[in-house]
């Protein structure tokens, strides 16, 4: 279980961190029109955390690159535009339990 679902705003995105040092896990979770969409934080151009701020990966909409300024889009992680081109971000599939807990599915 990664939480609450009402962790994550309508129009937001919020990490999830798990483990530390070299084993970590960090993923992200963006909520658009009632539905959530998970990935990995991890850009596909050079291989670091899509953020500097916490819970801060989006831009007019869509899914932004701090390091690289790409652009990826919030229903399936695929390129828009920037050092990202023919690559996409690694969907992790989420769900809502029946009790509002945002899962891995």
């Amino acid at each position: 279980m990664l939480g609450d679902a009402a962790l994550v705003a309508e129009g937001q995105a919020r990490r999830f961190a798990f483990g530390r040092g070299r084993s970590a896990f960090g993923m992200f979770v963006v909520r658009r029109d009632g539905r959530y969409f998970g990935y990995l934080n991890l850009c596909p151009h050079y291989s670091l955390p899509l953020n500097h701020q916490a819970d801060r990966f989006l831009n007019d909409g869509q899914i932004e690159c701090v390091q690289h300024f790409a652009r990826f889009a919030i229903e399936d992680g695929r390129c828009l535009s920037g050092a990202c081109e023919g690559e996409g971000l690694w969907r992790i599939p989420v769900i809502v339990t029946p009790d509002g807990q945002l899962a891995i599915a």
